[in-house]
C-alpha cells in the first residue's frame, strides 16, 4: 500500500467498520430495550406487515370473544324471562281447564277470570320490562341482531326474539259448530181434577141433532168434506144416509148414529164436539161454508167464584170469577199468542185442564204474582194443578249418527238427557243447549258429520233436519290477550290457543339454546385461534433476548476494537515525517 498523507484508506475502512458496529449496537440496544425484534420497517418490512396483521387479528379476536360472551348473556337473560312466561301460560291453561268443567257456575268463572286477567297483564309486563343494558329484548324490537364474533368484517352470528307479550303471543283453535232449530220435544201437564166450584155438571150424554133439517145427500159431482172434532170426513156425491154413516165410521169417528126414522144423523158425545165445514149431511148449509155445531160439554161447568192468577213460563194469566174451564183454556191460549210462552191449553176427555208445550219448551207453573184477591196461593189448586216445572221430553225412542257413531235416546228423554247421551258417546262431538230457545248445539274441534240413526226420526225430533250433513271445522287465529274463561266454550278455545302460545315460546327458547351453544363453540374457537396467532406474532416481532444480548456484546466488542484500531490508523500519515527527516 502506498504511503500517503492526503488519503488514509485504512482509517476510512476502520471508520466504516466502526460505524457498522455502532449501527448494529444501536439496533441491539433498541431491540433489547423495546423487547421487539421489529421496531421500524427497515428492521423487517415484510415481518412488520405480518406482525401488524397478526396484531389486528389477535386484538379483534379479543373483542369478538367479548361480543360472543355478551350475546350469550343476552340469550340467557331472555331465556330466564321466557321461563317465567311459560310458567304463567301454564297457570292460564290450568285456569281454563278449571273453567271448562261443568261444576263451575258463572260466578266461579268470573272469579277465575280475575286471576286470568291479572296473569295476562303480568305476561305483558315481563315482555315490556325485560332489558339488557337498558335495551328491551322481549317486546319485539330485538329482531335479527348481528353479533360480531370474528376479527374481520361480516363475521357475525345473528338472532332475535319476537314479542312475547299477551298481544304478541298467538294461538289458534279449531271448531265446528252445528245448531239445530226448534226441537219436537214436548211437555204435557194434566190437572189432577177439575175442582171449580159453582153449578153442577150437566148430563154426561147430551145428543146432538142438527136442528130443523133432515139428512140431505150430497149432489151429483159434489162430494162433501168436513171435520168432526178435527178429523176429516169425505162423503161421496149422491151418498145416502147409510153411505154417509159408513164414511164417518170408517174415519174412526164414534158416537154418530141415525135417528129412529133414518132421516137424520145424530152425534152423541160426553164432551164438547165440533163439526166444521160446509155440508148437508147433518142437515145444515151456510153460504160462508163454515158450520160449527156443539153439544153442551159433559164436564163440570162450575165457575171460579173469585178472580185468580197463575204464572206460566214467566207470564201471568188472570181469570175472572165467572170463568169456567173453557174460558180459562181460552185465556191461556190468548195469552200464549201474545207473549209466546209456548204452552197451549185444552180440556181433556175427562174434563180436566190440559197444558201442552211444543218446540222443546218446558212448562213452569206457579201462582200469580198479583194480589191475594187475584187468587193468592190457591189459584193453581182451583184448577187441579200444582207449582213446578215439567221438562219437554221425547215421545218415543229415536237416534242420530254423529261422525259414524249412532247415539240412541229413549222415550221420555229430556234435553239434558239427550245432551248427556251425546257427550258420553265418544263421538268427538260436544253437545249443549241454547239458552235462548232450547235448541241443540253441537261443537267439535274436528269436522262434524250428522245423519239420521236407524230409527230415521232423530234429526226431525231434535230439530236438526235443516242442519248440513257435514260441518267442517274452521281454524281461527287469536292472541292470549283476547282469550277468556268466562264461559265453558271460551275455556275450550283458550286451552287450544294456549298450547300454541306455549309452543311459540318453546320454539324461541330452542333457538336461544342453539345460539348459546353456537356462541360457546365460537368463543372456544376464537380462543384457540387467538392463542396460536399470539404465538405467531411473538415469533415474528418479539426480541430473542439471549441471542440479542450476545449480539450486543459482540457489537460492543467490535466497537471498542474499531475505536482502538481507528486511533492507530489515524497515526499512519505521521510515518511520512520519518521519511522526510
Amino acid at each position: 500500500m502506498a504511503l500517503s498523507v492526503n488519503t488514509n484508506i485504512t482509517s476510512q475502512t476502520v471508520q466504516k467498520n466502526l460505524n457498522k458496529a455502532g449501527d448494529a449496537l444501536s439496533t441491539s440496544m433498541t431491540r433489547l430495550s423495546s423487547g421487539l425484534k421489529i421496531n421500524s420497517a427497515k428492521d423487517d418490512a415484510a415481518g412488520m406487515q405480518m406482525a401488524n396483521r397478526l396484531t389486528s387479528q389477535t386484538k379483534g379476536m379479543t373483542v369478538a370473544i367479548a361480543n360472543a360472551n355478551n350475546g350469550t348473556s343476552i340469550a340467557q337473560t331472555a331465556e330466564g324471562a321466557m321461563q317465567e312466561s311459560t310458567n304463567i301460560l301454564q297457570r292460564l291453561r290450568e285456569l281454563a281447564l278449571q273453567s271448562a268443567n261443568g261444576d263451575k257456575s258463572d260466578a266461579d268463572r268470573a272469579s277465575l277470570q280475575q286471576e286470568f286477567t291479572a296473569k295476562t297483564g303480568e305476561l305483558t309486563r315481563i315482555a315490556q320490562t325485560t332489558t339488557y343494558g337498558g335495551r328491551n329484548i322481549l317486546d319485539g324490537s330485538f329482531q335479527n341482531q348481528a353479533f360480531q364474533v370474528g376479527a374481520d368484517a361480516n363475521q357475525t352470528i345473528s338472532f332475535g326474539m319476537n314479542d312475547i307479550s299477551a298481544a304478541g303471543l298467538k294461538g289458534s283453535y279449531s271448531e265446528a259448530n252445528a245448531t239445530g232449530g226448534l226441537t219436537k220435544l214436548s211437555a204435557s201437564v194434566t190437572a189432577s181434577a177439575a175442582v171449580l166450584p159453582g153449578a153442577p155438571a150437566v148430563t154426561a150424554t147430551t145428543p146432538f141433532v142438527q136442528t130443523g133439517a133432515a139428512y140431505v145427500a150430497p149432489t151429483a159431482g159434489n162430494p162433501q168434506t168436513f171435520q168432526i172434532n178435527g178429523t176429516s170426513v169425505t162423503v161421496a156425491a149422491n151418498a145416502d144416509i147409510d153411505a154417509a154413516l159408513g164414511a164417518i165410521t170408517a174415519a174412526g169417528i164414534t158416537g154418530v148414529t141415525k135417528n129412529a126414522g133414518d132421516t137424520a144423523l145424530v152425534l152423541t158425545s160426553a164432551t164438547q164436539s165440533t163439526i166444521t165445514g160446509t155440508n148437508t149431511v147433518f142437515g145444515t148449509t151456510t153460504a160462508s161454508g163454515g158450520v160449527t155445531s156443539t153439544v153442551t160439554p159433559a164436564i163440570p161447568e162450575g165457575q171460579l167464584g173469585s178472580a185468580a192468577e197463575i204464572n206460566i213460563n214467566g207470564t201471568n194469566v188472570t181469570f175472572a170469577a165467572a170463568d169456567n174451564l173453557a174460558a180459562i183454556a181460552g185465556k191461556i191460549n190468548t195469552a200464549n199468542g201474545t207473549s209466546n210462552f209456548g204452552v197451549s191449553a185444552a180440556i181433556s176427555a175427562e174434563g180436566r185442564l190440559e197444558l201442552t208445550s211444543a218446540d222443546g219448551k218446558a212448562i213452569k207453573l206457579g201462582n200469580g204474582t198479583g194480589a191475594a184477591a187475584n187468587g193468592g196461593s190457591g189459584a193453581l189448586a182451583k184448577l187441579g194443578l200444582s207449582s213446578g216445572t215439567t221438562e219437554a221430553k221425547l215421545d218415543k225412542t229415536t237416534s242420530i249418527s254423529l261422525n259414524g257413531t249412532e247415539v240412541k235416546f229413549s222415550t221420555g228423554s229430556t234435553m239434558a238427557d239427550i245432551v248427556s247421551s251425546i257427550n258420553s258417546a265418544s263421538t268427538g262431538v260436544t253437545a249443549s243447549v241454547n239458552k235462548d230457545d232450547g235448541s241443540l248445539k253441537l261443537f267439535s274441534t274436528q269436522d262434524i258429520t250428522i245423519a239420521d240413526g236407524s230409527s230415521g226420526t232423530g234429526l226431525d225430533k231434535l230439530g236438526l233436519t235443516g242442519t248440513p250433513a257435514s260441518t267442517n271445522a274452521v281454524k281461527m287465529e287469536t292472541t292470549v290477550s283476547d282469550l277468556s274463561v268466562l264461559t265453558a266454550a271460551d275455556s275450550q278455545r283458550t286451552v287450544q290457543a294456549l298450547s300454541d302460545a306455549i309452543q311459540q315460546i318453546d320454539t324461541q327458547r330452542s333457538a336461544l339454546g342453539a345460539v348459546q351453544n353456537r356462541f360457546t363453540s365460537t368463543v372456544a374457537n376464537l380462543q384457540s385461534i387467538s392463542e396460536n396467532s399470539t404465538a405467531a406474532l411473538g415469533r415474528v416481532q418479539d426480541t430473542d433476548f439471549a441471542s440479542e444480548a450476545a449480539e450486543l456484546t459482540k457489537q460492543q466488542t467490535l466497537q471498542q476494537a474499531s475505536t482502538a484500531i481507528l486511533s492507530q490508523a489515524n497515526q499512519l500519515p505521521s510515518a511520512v515525517m520519518k521519511l522526510l527527516q
